[in-house]
């Protein structure tokens, strides 16, 4: 988690928000990391998760990720749920949950949980995704507070 709150702090120093992830291979070594850029790239797909997953797949030459973990230091959107899923990413972990940020940032009103919700993620191979959040939970808010 570490590593993901520096991709966040290298994001918000580049303009974009201070969220940041990475996806590790089971000895933990760091395969890809992601910011989230959607503001200086006007690109709403743009998020720390999804630019994690581009740069995994491209660096590996498959878009199959089934043997990687991916750490994010925000509870992911259902965009970047899903798009962990169609990599067949079997484990999440992530910091701050949504709750955790400034209503302004995420509409949370009944929102299912991302670690209720990976429960019914299909990847494509009859295993379900597994989620966890409150990893380093208050430095990952944090990062999105001060940079409010």
């Amino acid at each position: 988690m570490h590593a993901a709150i520096d991709a966040a702090v290298e994001a918000r120093h580049g303009g974009g928000a201070a969220i940041g992830a990475v996806l590790v291979d089971a000895t933990g070594k760091v395969i890809a990391t992601g910011g989230s850029i959607v503001g200086p790239t006007h690109d709403p797909t743009a998020h720390a998760e999804i630019n994690c997953i581009r740069a995994a797949s491209q660096s590996l030459g498959t878009a199959d990720l089934s043997a990687y973990t991916l750490y994010s230091t925000l509870e992911p959107c259902h965009m970047c749920l899903s798009g962990a899923a169609w990599a067949k990413i079997a484990h999440v972990y992530f910091g701050a949950y949504r709750k955790d940020v400034s209503p302004n940032l995420f509409e949370t009103k009944n929102v299912l949980s991302d670690e209720r919700e990976a429960a019914h993620m299909d990847l494509h191979n009859g295993a379900r995704m597994q989620v966890h959040g409150g990893i380093l939970e208050k430095e990952c808010a944090h990062l999105l507070h001060i940079a409010q």
